[in-house]
């Protein structure tokens, strides 16, 4: 018997094992591995796959992103990362479908945890970012390489990279929880030597790559752009959070790939 036809069998016994233990789910959802589902060596009638918890390294809201080995994939689901809380420290297995536009990733249908079923379903508008191999990516011409290590807090030096793209490397990702309008609002950073940017968006999949590249002790490499200097801070303020304002992400080196948010 084939190696192929010997994994093919043994997926659709876990399978029936799976559907016992879980009476809430009618579907049928092949258990294999993640590296078997990306490349299709398990065959599964309709894309339908299941994993025993999967190594989630970056989560945020309705994106997450999972690691097994060298193979990162995104997993979509509506309040996924919510749903997530309700399984931490335990066994779970994540139900999905495989989907392929604009390239391989999974939509989570249901989260099981012993005979729990949490049911997740597809989100409405994700956006994932364009993956493209780091051998192949040139990054664009408006993302400028300037000395960053010479960007302070100060306006006038702030003032001198108003609206600029401009290259980073070497990095460090932080959450911090940051006072801003008489409330304490959470914020991804990127830390230069002199100062820190904080991550202004509203795209899920940026926010699971930085706690991906965070958890993981990342170094953030790629293109950003400044969209707002922090004029509404006291100078003693501005200088003791290292506050340089607000940026997008254009795109981040990561994983093997160029992750392009905006160009």
């Amino acid at each position: 018997m084939s190696k192929l036809c010997k994994s093919f069998l043994v997926a659709i016994l876990l399978t029936g094992i799976l559907a016992s233990c879980h009476g809430k789910v009618e579907e049928t959802y092949v258990l294999t591995s993640l590296k078997n589902a990306v490349n299709g060596t398990v065959v599964s009638i309709g894309a339908k796959y299941s994993f025993d918890s999967p190594n989630i390294i970056g989560i945020a809201n309705n994106v997450a992103l999972v690691r097994e080995g060298n193979e990162i994939e995104f997993f979509v689901g509506d309040g996924l990362e919510a749903k997530m809380k309700g399984v931490e420290g335990a066994k779970f297995t994540v139900a999905t479908r495989k989907y392929f536009t604009p390239y391989t990733h999974f939509v989570v249908d249901y989260v099981m945890t012993g005979s729990d079923t949490i049911q997740v379903g597809e989100p409405s508008g994700v956006k994932l970012p364009l993956l493209r191999p780091l051998a192949l990516f040139t990054a664009p011409e408006e993302y400028e390489a300037i000395d960053v290590n010479k960007i302070t807090p100060a306006l006038p030096n702030l003032n001198d990279i108003r609206d600029k793209k401009f290259k980073v490397a070497n990095a460090k990702i932080t959450h911090d929880e940051i006072p801003e309008g008489g409330v304490s609002t959470w914020y991804y950073s990127i830390n230069l030597k002199n100062v820190r940017f904080f991550v202004d968006d509203t795209n899920d999949a940026i926010f699971a790559v930085l706690d991906a590249m965070m958890k993981e002790g990342k170094v953030f490499e790629g293109g950003v752009q400044y969209v707002s200097t922090p004029t509404s801070l006291s100078r003693d303020f501005r200088e003791k959070l290292k506050s340089g304002g607000k940026i997008k992400i254009g795109y981040v080196l990561y994983g093997g790939n160029a992750i392009t948010f905006a160009m």
